[in-house]
């Protein structure tokens, strides 16, 4: 419309939607009729707020509450560190920068690829709904009005719609039972048992507040997402202890200096964590 685009494509997905010319064809075709068609509808609306802008900055201002209340808990580096396989994801060889930016073992050095990898490898799926249900609560019990409005026009504003439906999405793909399981990789018990608490309180605390958001279980909302997990449930459920086992070892190896034997077990860590993704269909 302006005579000219420029976009970026995810490493991943460009197999998926260039790899051949039809496929190619399609997904230009669609991607561009998509956003010429929101161009041409905003030039010809008028700019106005929407009447739920204020409703939006009261669950945005609670939920990053609640997250940063979680990331800045105490003991939360050391469980995220040990929970995760985010020490393979960093020792891994792709990727066209390094995991961290200026090599410090900080969550602000973090990039945000490796940050969200390691947490959908280990089921949590955190950075994709942690939050969202304390912040629902919030309103529900504040103000049930605007929780009900919302209730009924969240479907019709498409900012409120996609951040409910990708907390949804991500919560369908996250597993408490796994989630545990990793968590037991966590050597201090007092932060085991805490961080894992937090997670959990506002795993269920979302998932009760979206239910009643859209009056059903989410299993139901998000039937796409279980629809290709279910069958690959029990190969994922495996490959998890796998990693899991293959965690304890290589960590135990590497604090014992034998290197040479944790490089080689490296390698099959590094199948587990592309088996895990193509079993999820995604790195995050």
């Amino acid at each position: 419309m302006n005579g000219g685009m420029c976009f970026t494509e995810q490493g991943e997905t460009i197999a998926q939607k260039y790899a051949n010319r039809i496929s190619a064809v399609y997904n230009l075709e669609l991607f561009m009729a998509t956003v010429t068609g929101a161009i041409a509808k905003e030039r010809k609306s008028q700019k106005r707020a929407h009447q739920l802008e204020p409703v939006m900055d009261i669950l945005s201002q609670k939920s990053n509450l609640a997250y940063r209340e979680l990331i800045e808990a105490e003991g939360f580096l050391t469980f995220f560190r040990e929970a995760t396989p985010i020490d393979v994801i960093e020792s891994s060889r792709i990727g066209s920068r390094p995991s961290r930016r200026s090599g410090q073992t900080s969550l602000k050095d973090l990039r945000a690829i490796p940050w969200v990898f390691s947490w959908n490898q280990a089921r949590f799926s955190l950075s994709g709904w942690y939050g969202v249900g304390s912040a629902l609560e919030h309103l529900h019990t504040s103000n049930p009005e605007a929780f009900d409005e919302i209730r009924f026009r969240s479907h019709a504003w498409p900012p409120l719609r996609y951040i409910i439906s990708n907390a949804d999405t991500s919560m369908a793909s996250a597993d408490l039972l796994i989630m545990r399981q990793y968590a037991e990789l966590v050597n201090d018990s007092a932060i085991r048992e805490r961080i894992l608490g937090m997670i959990e309180a506002e795993y269920h605390r979302a998932k009760k507040y979206i239910e009643l958001l859209f009056a059903e279980p989410l299993e139901i909302q998000r039937m796409n997402v279980n629809k290709f997990i279910a069958p690959r449930r029990e190969g994922l459920e495996m490959l998890h202890q796998q990693q899991i086992k293959l965690l304890k070892e290589w960590r135990a190896l590497k604090e014992s200096t034998m290197q040479s034997e944790a490089e080689k077990l490296l390698l099959e860590l590094f199948l587990t964590v592309n088996a895990i993704s193509g079993g999820l269909r995604t790195t995050g």
